[in-house]
C-alpha cells in the first residue's frame, strides 16, 4: 500500500479537505457528504468514524464536541505534517543522521553543483 507522508491514500484524501478548503471546521455530516460526493465512497458511519478517529490519534485532526455534534478541524497544516513526518523518518530510519539520509536520497551518488548550492542556501537560512 502506497503511503502519502505516512498516511494512506484515503487518509490523505480526507486531510486534503481540511488543508485546502476555505471552510476550516466540518461536522460529521459534512464529512459524510464529502466522502460520498467527492471521494465517491459510500461508507458506513462506522468506517468514516474510524478514519476520523485514527487521524485524531495521529494528531492531525482536532475535535470539538457540542452535545451530540462533533466538529472536526485540522490540528496542523500540511506543511507542518510533512515536516514532522520527515523529521521522524530521519530519526527512525537514518539514526538521526542527515548525512545518512542524504546518502540514501542521492543513491550514493554525489550532488550536482546546483543541488549542493541549493542545499547550502537552505542550511544558511
Amino acid at each position: 500500500m502506497k503511503k502519502y507522508y505516512g498516511l494512506t491514500k484515503t487518509e490523505m484524501q480526507i486531510m486534503e479537505i481540511f488543508w485546502t478548503s476555505e471552510q476550516k471546521e466540518f461536522t460529521f455530516r459534512d464529512m459524510t457528504e464529502y466522502s460520498s460526493t467527492v471521494l465517491k465512497k459510500e461508507w458506513k458511519m462506522q468506517t468514516l468514524n474510524t478514519y476520523l478517529t485514527n487521524l485524531q490519534k495521529m494528531g492531525l485532526l482536532g475535535i470539538k464536541v457540542h452535545g451530540r455534534k462533533h466538529i472536526y478541524y485540522a490540528a496542523c497544516t500540511k506543511e507542518e505534517h510533512i515536516h514532522h513526518w520527515t523529521q521522524n523518518l530521519v530519526q527512525t530510519e537514518f539514526e538521526n543522521s542527515i548525512g545518512k539520509f542524504m546518502l540514501a536520497f542521492t543513491g550514493g551518488e554525489g550532488l550536482s553543483e546546483e543541488e549542493a548550492d541549493e542545499i547550502l542556501k537552505l542550511i544558511k537560512k
